[in-house]
């Protein structure tokens, strides 16, 4: 059965699966989701709709009833678990305005409640994973196959493991990826396990291929494969409190859309089935979300990991090998589907030509960072002046209501009870209030600036990382011997399998 392990950030699911190979017979694939932030202000809306998404994805691939253990925030306990923010929600000007003066609007107006992820086996902490593994994982056989999914935060590495990255768990608790690779290597090694994880620094855990998840370990034997939202050095986008799904611009918001055919507010995609085959595998689901997603993510999988392991570009006194400023059409001429579709999209968004195609990315990257440095200046600028106009404020209130310097302060909240009115009247006939306010919105619109710049940057990363691969693999058979070569092609064809366990050509 070709298979493979994939597991999602904060979601493990298990499902009837077809599998491929030699006989057509039937197999398990067993659900894992894993999800949920640290703590009730950590555990956004967004990741909550993440699960339920999923949910609705496998009842449509009639998958609803396949076995799917679900750990999420505080299980099934009935405290107020979740932080969300209501649209119709009115925050008093009074308390609006003083959190803007004294630059405390974090958390401001959002609500908090009990989740409503259906099916909870239990809360999303070590213990209950752990058991997991050791009562089902290590029970599965070479005709099932574990799906996991991991919607949640991140960490990163120490300085001397830096790929040895993290996820939260409730209650503070976190898991590094070498922790969970020995939970990996409970489950058979013949169990096909595939990951899709959506956390910050998640491409660390594209490691769980090596042993103990160090490339100087070696290579696992087990069968595993993964997605991952972005590179082991960067943080994701996706959490939010926000209730409104047609925002959400997260990984595996693209990912799923791709399996699925439609948006999670049903809006129809053109089907991202590149090889024409009839199927989209998780492999063009990832070159979907690699295109599609406006983030700062730089998703990879677990065949960038090991080539870059395996193979290279440069080796001291060997002039046959292929780097990423090859020529662009013999780079294109030995892509996979997926990363033609990556290399040829992007390159038209980012208005990129020419043979080498890697000088013109990193000539647009340059061109963007100068941008963004000159945008970073300005923003220092702007908002240091919003500061001190800012601090003036805050003395005129300290001054008339002292109590006010310590928000805790009893008489604080019939301050805002009885005077609120007098409160905005202060704040608004200072002298200085029509400076902050104008730098309060010159440094928000300055910021949404930087941050288009990061996602247009980003992109010119996709397209360097996805010519790299193509360059890494092409030397791969030069540089390593014939069991590797044989662990890569097998590490392929896990990626190109999808829900359902069918297996799309290359």
């Amino acid at each position: 059965m070709l298979g493979c392990r994939v597991v999602f950030a904060g979601v493990i699911s298990l499902a009837l699966s077809v599998s491929v190979g030699a006989t057509t017979a039937h197999a398990v694939d067993y659900f894992l989701t894993i999800g949920g932030g640290y703590s009730p202000s950590g555990n956004q809306a967004s990741l909550e709709k993440n699960v339920l998404f999923f949910q609705a994805l496998l009842k449509e691939r009639k998958l609803a009833d396949a076995p799917h253990a679900i750990f999420f925030a505080d299980g099934n306990h009935v405290g107020r678990d979740l932080q969300f923010v209501d649209p119709k929600y009115d925050i008093p000007k009074a308390n609006r305005l003083l959190a803007r003066v004294m630059r405390q609007e974090r958390f401001l107006g959002y609500q908090y409640r009990s989740h409503a992820v259906p099916g909870i086996k239990g809360a999303d902490n070590p213990q209950n994973i752990k058991r997991w593994f050791q009562e089902v994982g290590r029970k599965l056989t070479k005709n099932d196959r574990l799906v996991i999914y991991l919607t949640g935060h991140g960490g990163k590495g120490d300085k001397k493991t830096p790929g040895n990255t993290k996820f939260y768990m409730w209650n503070s608790k976190s898991m590094k990826a070498s922790e969970f690779t020995g939970l990996l290597d409970k489950v058979p090694a013949e169990v096909p396990v595939a990951m899709v994880m959506v956390q910050c620094y998640s491409g660390g855990f594209a490691n769980v291929i090596f042993n103990q998840a160090s490339a100087k370990k070696g290579v696992t034997g087990a069968n595993r494969c993964g997605f991952y939202a972005t590179v082991q050095t960067r943080p994701a986008a996706g959490c939010t409190a926000d209730i409104n799904e047609a925002d959400y611009q997260e990984y595996s918001s693209f990912f799923w859309a791709a399996l699925r055919g439609k948006t999670r507010v049903g809006k129809a995609i053109k089907r991202p089935d590149y090889d024409g085959d009839g199927v989209v595998s998780f492999d063009e689901a990832h070159a979907f979300a690699v295109i599609a997603s406006d983030t700062i993510d730089i998703p990879v999988k677990t065949s960038d990991a090991l080539l870059r392991h395996a193979s290279k570009t440069k080796v001291k006194g060997r002039k046959d090998l292929v780097t990423a400023e090859t020529k662009y059409g013999e780079l294109l001429k030995t892509a996979s589907k997926s990363e033609r579709a990556i290399l040829e999209q992007l390159s038209k968004l980012l208005k990129l030509s020419g043979d080498n195609r890697a000088k013109a990315a990193r000539g647009a990257a340059g061109k963007i960072a100068k941008q963004k440095k000159g945008i970073e200046a300005k923003l220092k600028k702007t908002s240091g002046e919003r500061d001190a106009a800012g601090k003036a404020i805050r003395s005129a209130l300290f001054v008339r209501w002292p109590e006010l310097s310590n928000r805790w302060n009893p008489q604080v909240g019939e301050l805002l009870g009885r005077q609120s009115n007098e409160v905005v009247r202060l704040i608004e006939s200072h002298k200085h209030y029509s400076a902050f306010t104008r730098k309060y919105d010159e440094a928000k619109k300055l910021a949404a600036q930087k941050l288009d710049l990061d996602r247009r940057w980003v992109k010119t990363q996709r397209v360097l990382r996805t010519l790299e691969n193509v360059a890494l693999a092409v030397n791969l058979p030069k540089l390593a011997d014939a069991k590797m070569q044989a662990r890569y092609r097998r590490l392929l064809e896990s990626e190109r399998q999808t829900l359902g366990g069918v297996v799309s050509g290359r």
